[in-house]
């Protein structure tokens, strides 16, 4: 049998791999294996088991640190898909340990552009335009996995894995993460929002009302939820200031450049403080928050 010129049997890679990168491969392929639906009882176990072990290879192969940037771009894909298919299928035995191997895929990847971004600093402005296109691209469904790992109701009792993951991760790898802190801050304000809701409908009931009430939020949910919210918010506000800067400086130099000065260049922007002073205002105005059960 004769085989291209430029692939393995089974399409595993070319002939110009590595022994390590055919191994990585191979690793994959494990990972993503899952039993058909009527051998799910019989094989569930033992396919977690294999899957266990496989993820402890592939993050004892990355923390060498010598592998190829598609093998770890490989890694992280197939990593990020397992999270979510685990997340949507209620799988809650290995995502702890999905959340360690993108944690370690993450800062082998940023440690590695950050070793090329020094190597081209060291060229001077020639290497100035190579800096702008180094940075860590974030991988489409990353954003939506950890949204979902946090939202999904059945993924409850591994909440705690997720927020741990986030917390820990995000302000490591800055600014690399910054991205995705605003649709995680929203998330878990839906979150203490539907808490809160929960709590305050129990609050509202009466001796009358009959049957039971139940509220499926715990007091540890709530406090790992507001804590994880509070840390977001000081991250967004902590990495923002310097660029919000730069973006109103670049927008006020436009504007000073193609709108007219006025007379004589004291009539333009004549109605500025007035417009910011209302925009404080509708921005301070506190509406008082009730549930839906107490509006009568």
């Amino acid at each position: 049998m004769r085989y291209s010129d430029n692939y393995m049997p089974g399409g595993l890679a070319d002939f110009d791999s590595s022994y390590l990168s055919v191994l990585v491969e191979i690793l994959l392929r494990f990972v993503q294996s899952e039993p058909a639906d009527k051998l799910v009882p019989s094989m569930r176990m033992t396919n977690i088991l294999i899957q266990s072990n496989t993820i402890e290879l592939l993050q004892l192969i990355l923390s060498r640190g010598d592998v190829d940037n598609t093998v770890v771009e490989s890694v992280e894909s197939t990593t990020i898909g397992k999270l979510y298919y685990s997340v949507h299928n209620g799988l809650l035995d290995l995502q702890n340990k999905w959340l360690h191997l993108l944690h370690s895929v993450i800062s082998v990847s940023s440690a590695s552009i950050e070793a090329v971004r020094e190597k081209v600093e060291e060229q001077g402005t020639e290497g100035e335009k190579a800096l702008e296109t180094l940075r860590y691209s974030v991988n489409p469904l990353l954003v939506q996995s950890l949204v979902d790992g946090v939202s999904t109701p059945s993924n409850k009792p591994v909440l705690q894995h997720w927020l741990d993951f986030i917390l820990m991760a995000v302000p490591q790898f800055q600014p690399a993460l910054q991205v995705i802190v605003s649709p995680l801050a929203e998330c878990l304000c839906r979150q203490v929002m539907s808490a809160l809701e929960e709590v305050l409908e129990l609050s509202y009931r009466t001796p009358n009302d009959k049957g039971d009430h139940k509220a499926y939020v715990t007091d540890a949910e709530l406090i790992m939820l507001l804590n994880g919210l509070e840390k977001l918010i000081l991250l967004s506000l902590a990495y923002t200031s310097d660029v919000e800067t730069v973006e109103e400086e670049t927008v006020s130099m436009e504007k000073s450049n193609s709108e007219p000065a006025g007379l004589l260049g004291y009539v333009s922007n004549v109605f500025s403080s007035d417009s910011t002073s209302t925009n404080q205002v509708e921005q301070l105005t506190v509406r008082p928050y009730r549930p839906k059960s107490a509006i009568c």
